[in-house]
């Protein structure tokens, strides 16, 4: 059924604008992750973020192709309604949203004590978090949620806007620890 979703809905412009923001996100992460193991720079752990980093945004490029997130979501509403929850989700879809929101506050200090305030590593893990984020928040899908992120701004939903930002916000973060790790290499 995917595979079909592939060819026969047209692309719209935010699809394609997601689908460049990812696909341009895994690509820089992936080369910075390619010339750091090249030159055996391991000890920055900037190869191992940076692979980690691409994988997440290449995922979620290829959901741009096959709409996993939203076949997900069809199959959670057609479960709904099976077992006739469905006219009393907006509580579940409310702690959902509150057990998102607690998630995405406690990555932030996860990445602290795992990076130690590098301000690059930081960003990075906080673009794809956000990423991350939005990709649940279209599974969760409440209305008011749903009006805003696919409201219509020149042709293009706003939810491109803010994935083109988590994934400028990743690449920035890499850029600024692949700067850092060169600079420090050859300090020495």
């Amino acid at each position: 059924m995917t595979l079909i979703t592939l060819f026969a809905i047209s692309w719209s412009i935010t699809r394609k604008l997601g689908f460049a923001a990812y696909c341009g996100a895994s690509f820089f992460c992936g080369s910075v992750w390619l010339g750091f193991r090249r030159q055996h720079r391991r000890r920055t752990g900037l190869s191992h973020l940076a692979f980690v980093l691409a994988a997440i945004e290449l995922v979620l490029a290829v959901d741009m192709i096959f709409e996993w997130r939203l076949a997900f979501h069809t199959f959670c509403v057609k479960l709904f309604m099976k077992y006739n929850l469905y006219e009393g989700r907006r509580p579940f879809q409310a702690v959902l949203l509150v057990t998102l929101g607690c998630v995405l506050l406690l990555v932030p200090q996860f990445a602290i004590r795992r990076f130690h305030l590098r301000a690059g590593a930081l960003l990075a893990v906080g673009g794809v978090s956000m990423s991350i984020g939005l990709w649940v928040l279209e599974i969760i899908s409440m209305h008011e949620v749903d009006q805003a992120l696919y409201h219509l701004v020149n042709g293009v939903m706003v939810i491109a806007a803010f994935w083109m930002l988590a994934c400028a916000i990743t690449v920035l973060g890499v850029w600024i620890e692949a700067r850092l790790a060169v600079r420090n290499d050859l300090s020495r």
